[in-house]
């Protein structure tokens, strides 16, 4: 009998060939229903062909579910005319908005203006968007302030579920105006920032290609970082230290050869531990400490032994005189006391 009846009905048909529709939905999933479980004859001339009960009406095959909706606002029994005004065969979302608006009136205001007057397209009588659903459950769990922020803020224009799904995720999506970097960091906000509290930043330097060690670590980001650039900052020393008069160019200003010296313990004292250009500096009987000043008083391409060895100049000067030694060559000690032994030249 159903192949007689959907011969005439080519649109119930299309439908159930489909499983598109009013139709197509009663009549997927299932062998047993037939066109006459719904459709009655030889009832009389004035009886309706078409008999549902509400009660039993399989209301879920046709993609929206009664289970959100037994009772009308009043409180009575919700009957197939509440929802279907005109005829079983239609429906105008309009009725939704005049049923909701009676139980909170601001919000459905508020709603319609933003997602628009189609509740189908998210809605499927569960309520499974509405005010129980749990964003947690997604991989996008609303944490810190993000848990008080309107559905309408990240949602935008978001008229059905596919269009829910696409809202980016990344946090310059939405914190882009907010970005003082510009930029420069890229999208890996959470590398510093979380959802508790955008402003309240933290970075750890250690993790870093340049890890915070010694007085680096007392020293603010600004010192570094100017005018907010942390990309590409330079990590050398002479970026920040600039060379001092004392070295006079004589290590040149290559910010990689400080640490030869200095430490981020403390800038001073240095601590050289090269060879000293064959002059040792724990040579001698008579150690005494001393710094790099010691022996260069001005710069380090200038030298003294006087400022170390018990004697002054006047005397040097005179034991130097019966060698023939004097002037300039005096003054050059290295000439004769190579390696700061007591050795005289031949």
């Amino acid at each position: 009998m159903a192949d007689l009846c959907l011969g005439c009905h080519q649109d119930v048909a299309v439908q159930v060939r489909d499983r598109a529709g009013l139709h197509g939905g009663l009549m997927a999933g299932t062998a047993a229903r037939t066109c006459h479980g719904c459709h009655t004859e030889h009832r009389g001339s004035a009886a309706a062909l078409t008999v549902l009960d509400a009660a039993t009406f399989p209301h879920d095959l046709i993609g929206y579910s009664l289970q959100s909706h037994q009772r009308t606002p009043p409180g009575t029994a919700l009957a197939c005319a509440d929802c279907h005004v005109q005829d079983l065969a239609h429906y105008d979302p309009a009725v939704c908005a005049t049923c909701h608006s009676r139980l909170d009136a601001g919000f459905m205001q508020t709603h319609l203006a933003t997602f628009g007057p189609q509740c189908r397209p998210c809605h499927d009588g569960v309520d499974r968007y509405g005010r129980a659903f749990d964003h947690n459950k997604l991989s996008f769990a609303l944490a810190g302030k993000h848990a008080g922020v309107a559905c309408a803020r990240c949602h935008t224009n978001a008229t059905t579920v596919e269009a829910l799904q696409r809202t980016p995720t990344d946090c310059a999506a939405c914190h882009q105006k907010d970005d003082a970097h510009q930029g420069r960091f890229g999208a890996a906000c959470a590398g510093c920032h979380t959802p508790e509290d955008w402003k309240k930043a933290s970075f750890d330097h250690s993790k870093s290609a340049f890890p915070l060690t010694g007085a680096h670590v007392n020293v603010t980001c600004e010192q570094c970082h100017k005018n907010n650039v942390f990309k590409g900052t330079p990590a050398d020393c002479a970026a920040c230290h600039a060379e001092p008069a004392f070295h006079a160019g004589t290590f040149g200003n290559q910010g990689n050869q400080c640490a030869t010296c200095h430490t981020t313990a403390g800038w001073s004292p240095a601590q050289f531990n090269l060879a000293h250009n064959g002059f040792p500096i724990n040579h001698g009987e008579r150690q005494q400490a001393g710094s790099c000043k010691t022996c260069h008083p001005t710069t380090v391409k200038e030298y003294t032994c006087y400022g170390c060895h018990q004697h002054n100049p006047a005397r040097i000067a005179a034991q130097h005189a019966e060698e023939g030694v004097s002037g300039a060559e005096l003054a050059n000690c290295l000439r004769c006391h190579q390696g700061g032994r007591g050795r005289e030249r031949d």
